[in-house]
C-alpha cells in the first residue's frame, strides 16, 4: 500500500511539475465557427475521457492540426506569467505529444483528403482529390485533370460508402493526367466501398480489394488548384489583418511617446509600420499562434528623444527573426518571447 501511494505522489508531482498540469485531450475533425473575443474557429474537444464535445478556443503550441484527421495527444497545460492580459484564458497550452491520428470523412470545408493510392498502384505526379458537403450527400474534387461531383451515401459508422454516378468539367487533357483521370473515374463512379482507417489512411475496399488509400491534406498540391467550395479557416489573425496596430506595452510596460506600431497583410505574408522614429518593413509567416519576423528594413533618420529611441531599439531587437508565440484578446495582439515572456502588445488603432 505504502508503494502505491508513493506511486500515486510521484505521479501528481510529474503531471504538475512547476504549475502545469497533462492533459490527454481528442480533438474532433473539423473546426467550427465561435466567439470568445471575436469571431473565429474553434477545435471541438473531449478532455480526460469525457464523452461530451466542448468548444477549445485557445491554441495548442506545436500542434499541426489538419482537417479531416482526429486527434488524441498529451497537452501540457501551463498557467501565464501575471499579470495576465484582459480576456485572455489563464492557461498557455502546448503539445506534449501525439497518441494518434485517425483519419474521418469530414463536412468542414477545410477537409480534403488526397488519394495517395489508387488499384494498388502510388499516385505522384498527378493531383486527385476530394471533399464532402455538410450534408454527407456529395462529393467533389480534382479527378487528376477536370473538377468532378457525385452523390453518395455514407453509412452513420462511416465503415460503408455508395457513390453514384460522377460528373465533370469537360477540360482536355492528355498523357499522365488522362490516363489517371480516366481510370479514377472508372474505379469511383457507380461503386460501392468498405472503408477502414489504419495508421493516419483511410482504405477504401470493393469485393476485398483496395482501390483507394487517402490521406487528409491543407490543400491540394503540384498547380496550387483548390477543390471548389474550399475556403481557408477563419482564424483572428483575419480580424487583425490590415489593421493599424498600436505599441501599447512591451516587457510589461506601457509604451508612451512613441509612434511605434505595425501594419500587417497577413495574405501577401508581409508588414509594414514604425518603430517610434522610422519607418520599418519586412517579411512575416504565420501559424495558428506564432508569427515570424523577418528581412526587417528601417529607414536610417536619427531619434532625439532617447526613451523614443531606446524604445525603437527594444522593439527592433524583438522583431530579430525569432519565432514569437502569439495570442489575440479584444482588439489586442499579444506577442510572447521563447520564454513564454509578453514582449509585445498591440492594439487595433482608433485612428485608422
Amino acid at each position: 500500500m505504502k508503494s502505491i501511494g508513493v506511486m500515486m505522489v510521484w505521479l501528481f508531482i510529474q503531471s504538475s511539475v512547476f504549475g502545469q498540469t497533462t492533459i490527454r485531450m481528442t480533438v474532433k475533425e473539423e473546426c467550427v465557427p465561435c466567439r470568445r473575443m471575436m469571431a473565429q474557429t474553434c477545435f471541438q474537444v473531449m478532455k480526460d475521457g469525457s464523452k461530451t464535445w466542448e468548444l477549445f478556443y485557445d491554441r495548442i503550441t506545436g500542434f499541426e492540426y489538419v482537417a479531416g484527421n482526429r486527434y488524441v495527444i498529451e497537452v501540457i497545460e501551463t498557467p501565464r506569467p501575471e499579470p495576465v492580459p484582459q480576456d485572455l484564458s489563464r492557461n498557455t497550452y502546448r503539445l506534449g505529444k501525439i497518441i494518434s491520428v485517425t483519419p474521418m470523412i469530414s463536412k468542414s470545408e477545410g477537409a480534403i483528403y488526397k488519394v495517395i493510392k489508387m488499384n494498388g498502384k502510388e499516385l505522384t505526379d498527378v493531383d486527385v482529390t476530394m471533399s464532402f458537403d455538410s450534408t454527407f450527400q456529395k462529393v467533389s474534387g480534382k479527378s487528376g485533370c477536370n473538377n468532378f461531383m457525385a452523390s453518395v451515401k455514407l453509412n452513420k459508422k462511416q465503415t460503408k460508402i455508395c457513390v453514384k454516378e460522377a460528373a465533370g468539367t469537360k477540360m482536355a487533357c492528355s498523357g499522365l493526367p488522362s490516363e489517371v483521370e480516366t481510370a479514377f473515374l472508372a474505379s469511383f463512379s457507380n461503386k460501392k466501398f468498405k472503408i477502414a482507417k489504419k495508421e493516419g489512411l483511410m482504405i477504401w475496399t470493393a469485393k476485398k480489394k483496395e482501390v483507394f488509400v487517402l490521406k487528409a491534406i491543407e490543400k491540394p498540391v503540384l498547380d496550387g488548384e483548390t477543390v471548389p467550395s474550399v475556403r481557408p479557416e477563419k482564424t483572428p489573425w483575419n480580424y487583425f489583418d490590415q489593421q493599424e496596430l498600436r505599441l501599447i506595452q512591451m516587457d510589461g510596460n506601457e509604451v508612451v511617446h512613441s509612434k511605434a506600431g505595425i501594419k500587417m497583410d497577413v495574405a501577401n505574408n508581409s508588414f509594414t509600420g514604425s518603430n517610434g522614429c522610422n519607418r520599418i518593413s519586412g517579411t512575416m509567416k504565420t501559424t495558428r499562434n506564432t508569427v515570424m519576423f523577418s528581412d526587417v528594413f528601417s529607414t536610417k533618420m536619427m531619434c532625439a528623444d532617447e526613451l523614443v529611441a531606446s524604445t525603437e531599439k527594444r522593439f527592433m531587437e524583438i522583431l530579430s527573426g525569432k519565432k514569437l508565440t502569439v495570442d489575440f484578446a479584444e482588439q489586442v495582439l499579444n506577442i510572447y518571447d521563447e520564454s513564454g515572456k509578453l514582449v509585445l502588445m498591440f492594439a487595433v488603432s482608433a485612428n485608422k
